[in-house]
């Protein structure tokens, strides 16, 4: 049994091709050619002919990521004795040492999502490390991820986890994120492994489009949380609403003091299970039993409420600010740090020490 490594290829150097004849000395080499065109169809015919290396064609550029599930489709179906998939770049940039080393950690956790990540230091080419530590930073507080390297390419995928993989969505460089955010939500241990940092020419040889392929980047970063924020608004719905009925057609018989303070109350706890139901559902969330997150959940709740009484009074008493300007001004501080505490205590779960 071996483990496959997979390198998608968009318009390569001219040394690639004893970068992917080095490759294939370790084991089967799958190369997919990402559309890059008569051009460089001399280079893929030399790394076709190294012995225990497959070469894949698309007709037209489509992306890092649908090169990749290509790869992925073929090693699949065609490659059944294979025990997993590592997948590296072609510019050269993962040393053959560590791209060894991740093959042998899909064979050593055939349950974790093996990544290659750098340390960036002073010798980063800065586009590079604007984009890694923007995007570091916001997995960090986004979803919980702590990675200093969100952007590697150098990863190992077990044979048991690759079907899932595969079936992710992205085509271009969001889908590498994309699979970071499934092994959250699945809780898929990220098996975290200390590589090599190079680069060559100050990384000119990269296809990143710097606005374009970080807007598309963006979509998954803030999907989790437009998710949170949508929740959110459906609660304070089902707050009016319920108030509303509660008021005006269940406790019509009660005093007006009572009728109010129960509808209102009321209200809020049917509001906060049902917010509470749909974050337990967020992908960047760790669904996990019932009664445990409940309780976590409402002791956050009841802090919560005391201190969005207790702020929007001491704005108005300390600075005389408006009330509602207030209450505004605090309960959307509150909610930034009720998403905090959410990700990381409510629904968190302790992490995996990792390999280095």
């Amino acid at each position: 049994m071996a483990v496959c490594v997979l390198i998608p290829a968009y318009e390569p150097e001219e040394s690639f091709v004893q970068y992917a004849a080095l490759c294939a000395q370790r084991g089967p080499l799958v190369v997919v050619d990402d559309g890059s065109g008569p051009k460089y169809s001399y280079i893929f015919e030399q790394i076709a002919a190294v012995p225990g290396c497959t070469v894949l064609h698309h007709h037209q550029n489509k992306g890092k990521g649908a090169a990749l599930k290509t790869g992925f489709a073929h090693i699949l179906n065609q490659m059944p004795d294979c025990d997993g998939v590592v997948t590296a770049d072609c510019d050269g940039q993962h040393a053959l040492d560590d791209v060894q080393r991740l093959c042998e950690a899909v064979q050593q956790r055939p349950d974790a999502l093996s990544l290659g990540c750098r340390h960036f230091g002073p010798e980063t080419p800065r586009r590079s490390m604007a984009g890694n530590r923007a995007t570091s930073m916001a997995m960090r507080l986004l979803y919980g991820i702590q990675l200093e390297d969100t952007q590697t390419g150098l990863r190992g995928i077990p044979r048991d986890l690759l079907e899932e993989v595969a079936a992710l969505p992205g085509q271009r460089y969001e889908y590498e994120l994309e699979m970071l955010l499934w092994a959250k939500h699945r809780h898929v241990f990220m098996n975290v492994l200390t590589i090599q940092t190079r680069y060559f020419d100050n990384n000119q040889g990269s296809h990143y489009n710097t606005v374009r392929d970080s807007l598309r980047i963006c979509v998954p970063l803030l999907r989790g949380l437009g998710q949170y924020m949508a929740a959110g608004a459906a609660s304070a719905v089902v707050d009016v609403v319920a108030y509303a009925i509660l008021v005006s057609v269940v406790f019509t018989g009660l005093s007006l003091v009572d009728r109010l303070l129960f509808s209102a109350v009321l209200a809020r706890i049917l509001s906060s299970l049902f917010n509470y139901l749909c974050n337990r559902r967020l992908p960047q969330m760790q669904r996990k039993a019932f009664w445990p997150t409940a309780g976590r959940y409402y002791i956050l709740w009841t802090f919560q409420l005391a201190g969005s009484v207790l702020g929007t009074w001491a704005l108005c008493e300390i600075f005389q600010a408006n009330e509602l300007v207030a209450k505004y001004v605090v309960d959307i501080l509150l909610s930034v740090l009720s998403y905090q505490v959410q990700l990381r205590w409510v629904f968190g779960e302790k992490e995996e020490k990792a390999d280095v």
